[in-house]
């Protein structure tokens, strides 16, 4: 995967986190789980730099609770 590919992953997976966070989507439906695995396999410290937030993000949203 070339350097731009890597930029572009990272950043659909921003902006899939955004939507989430904005509740426009549901992180299943999102498909960032998957988005995620793939930016492992590819580049570990930087999925390491991402995945604390994604977890923040789910832990402190309280995401589609009424």
């Amino acid at each position: 995967m070339t350097e731009r590919e890597l930029r572009k992953l990272e950043a659909v997976i921003r902006q899939k986190m955004l939507d989430i966070k904005e509740q426009r989507v549901t992180p299943k439906d999102s498909g960032i789980g998957s988005l995620l695995n793939s930016l492992k396999k590819v580049d570990e410290a930087l999925y390491e730099k991402i995945l604390p937030e994604y977890k923040q993000l789910l832990a402190t949203k309280n995401i589609f609770k009424s």
